[in-house]
């Protein structure tokens, strides 16, 4: 009984050892902060879309204005992802579609700085004319 009482003392003495020692191991840990850290990543702008309409006649000229009528009309205008504006003075200029020969090519919006203070972009965007469109250039006013 002797040998059996000993040997459960030691594996006392042990286990009270072995948990001294990992609570020892604990103290003066702390858990560390969490840190975040927010990574704006810019995307460069995508490749132009062309739009292939191959039954699209060339554009009429209107002879007296020297305007491009177009036959066709525009495709619906396409949802952009906006970039991290790069400064407080820039103004996000929305793409459009542009006739180009053959079809309409997307151009893609962008970022810009007004040409000087308290002016306003003025969106591309077609107007119906006769029997096609016109495309309104966009501008500063």
């Amino acid at each position: 009984m002797k040998s059996t009482s000993s040997a459960l003392q030691n594996f006392h003495r042990i286990a009270l050892v072995a948990t001294a020692a990992g609570l020892a191991g604990l103290t003066g840990c702390a858990a560390e902060p969490v840190r975040t850290r927010t990574v704006v990543v810019e995307r460069p702008a995508p490749p132009p879309v062309v739009v292939a309409q191959p039954s699209t006649p060339p554009p009429v000229v209107a002879a007296n204005s020297g305007e491009v009528v177009i036959e066709a009309a525009p495709p619906p205008i396409r949802e952009e992802i906006i970039t991290v504006r790069p400064s407080r003075r820039h103004v996000w200029v929305a793409g459009y579609w542009a006739y180009r020969g053959r079809g309409y090519v997307w151009v893609p919006g962008r970022w810009m700085l007004p040409p000087r203070g308290h002016v306003v972009w003025v969106q591309p965007h077609y107007e119906r004319r006769g029997h096609g469109w016109v495309l309104i250039q966009g501008h500063w006013r």
